[in-house]
């Protein structure tokens, strides 16, 4: 598609005699927010290496033609570098100048409420804080795709909250195609335009929430789709 920021076709991935994906076919276009939820060992972080080119031991097709970023789950801050370096690190090995980094950095600060902490040392910062710093060295290099892999998994529920809304405010800023990973079958229904579910190396499903006339009743298709009742979620 010519607005794709990510077409796969077929996509297999084998690791010795375990199929992880299975003929998977995905397209993310630009501007999308998408979800993906599947439980433990069901390829989603597989899924994401790929799509991030850690991992091109596959079959099929990959087409990613643009930037792609990710923010894992864990900030991976440099302690022994301050908040602004850990913003722009590797953009220097993509030919921009060091001056030049410290403006990208305060401006992609300034975009997730930490203008005020450029200098500061990571190991100083909160953990929404470290995420935050994440997300703009994510979102600095303006890519074409966004890959989040559960970015909000290790925070608390209020600071969960806010980041939800920092997301959605950068996503909407910005128009990046979003690719999340989440074991959030209701973080998934509130940031996601549309989300799958990965079972068996397949997408087995696909919801569109912001289209759903009854919340209550997608969410507990999309708990089935998971192989939840909603007795056992509870």
């Amino acid at each position: 598609m010519a607005d794709a920021v990510a077409e796969i076709r077929d996509l297999t991935k084998r690791f010795g005699d375990r199929t992880v994906l299975s003929g998977l076919d995905l397209t993310v276009e630009r501007g999308e927010f998408v979800a993906l939820l599947g439980r433990s060992g069901s390829g989603k972080s597989t899924l994401l290496r790929v799509l991030a080119g850690l991992d091109n031991q596959v079959e099929g097709s990959v087409d990613v033609p643009g930037t792609v970023s990710v923010a894992f789950q864990q900030p991976r801050l440099l302690p022994w570098r301050k908040v602004w370096r850990n913003v722009v690190l590797g953009l220097r090995q993509e030919g921009v100048s060091k001056a030049r980094n410290r403006t990208l950095a305060e401006k992609a600060l300034a975009e997730v409420h930490l203008a005020e902490h450029a200098d500061d040392w990571p190991l100083t910062l909160s953990g929404g804080e470290a995420q935050r710093v994440s997300l703009a060295r994510a979102l600095v290099r303006e890519p074409g795709l966004l890959l989040l892999d559960e970015p909000f998994g290790a925070l608390d529920a209020l600071t969960r909250i806010a980041m939800h809304g920092l997301v959605q405010d950068l996503w909407r800023r910005h128009r990046p195609g979003v690719l999340l990973v989440t074991h959030d079958v209701d973080e998934a229904l509130l940031l996601a335009g549309r989300v799958l579910v990965l079972d068996g190396g397949r997408i087995v499903a696909e919801h569109r929430p912001r289209e759903a006339a009854d919340h209550d009743d997608l969410r507990r298709r999309v708990l089935a789709d998971l192989g939840v009742t909603e007795d056992a979620h509870a």
